[in-house]
């Protein structure tokens, strides 16, 4: 990223944020991504009381078999043009979903998807498409990323069957590792703990909120 530092040694809040301004002054955005549990924790507080929004994903590979199949007849690989007209129904609906945030969003993902040899995976249910999610490799390693799905469509086993088609395409291909990165606080990482993804890491991300965020405060 173009605006990410990554921490690897012990800081203060001070320091880093010192750090970042004077690296990434001129962006609206910036991020420290610090690999360490323990280092992470020790900021989270001061970090999340300077006005920095404060994240902790968890990183998981897959080691195991799914707990069950998912439901036959759900999920299909598609083109680009069909995943990214799901993708902005899905980005649409979140509280930061305004058209000009869709727009960007699907444009970042079209990059994304060209350089790193995306395939797309899309489940479907009563005749709607309505999850998605995007398998990138680098011909060696997998990650299985941007999975969503329609409000009204949840709880119908979509996730499932188009994680696990991916996650099929990924094996299938002969990667040697498989992985996937969830939010820590949030459910889908035990979907993807069902569908035999073990944690491996548990690092943090501390990120000032651009203009466009509710808690973007100017700088003094």
């Amino acid at each position: 990223m173009l605006n990410q530092l990554s921490v690897d040694a012990p800081t203060d809040v001070g320091a880093l944020i010192a750090a970042l301004d004077e690296l990434y002054g001129h962006l609206p955005h910036r991020r420290a991504f610090v690999e360490s549990e323990a280092v992470g924790s020790k900021l989270a507080d001061d970090m999340r009381a300077a006005g920095w929004l404060v994240e902790r994903d968890v990183f998981m590979v897959l080691r195991r078999e799914r707990d069950r199949p998912a439901q036959p007849g759900l999920a299909r690989e598609v083109d680009e043009a069909t995943i990214r007209a799901v993708e902005a129904r899905t980005i649409a609906e979140e509280p930061y979903g305004e058209p000009a945030v869709v727009e960007q969003l699907l444009a970042s993902r079209a990059a994304f998807g060209r350089a790193g040899r995306a395939r797309y995976f899309v489940g479907a249910a009563e005749g709607v498409d309505a999850c998605h999610t995007t398998l990138y490799s680098d011909g060696v390693v997998a990650q299985i990323e941007d999975v969503g799905t329609l409000k009204a469509l949840r709880c119908r086993g979509l996730a499932r069957a188009a994680c696990s088609a991916a996650i099929d395409a990924a094996v299938a291909a002969g990667h040697e590792l498989v992985f996937v990165v969830a939010d820590d606080e949030d459910w889908p990482k035990e979907l993807y703990a069902k569908l035999g993804f073990d944690p491996v890491g548990r690092p943090w991300a501390f990120t000032r909120p651009g203009p466009e965020h509710p808690a973007h405060t100017p700088p003094s």
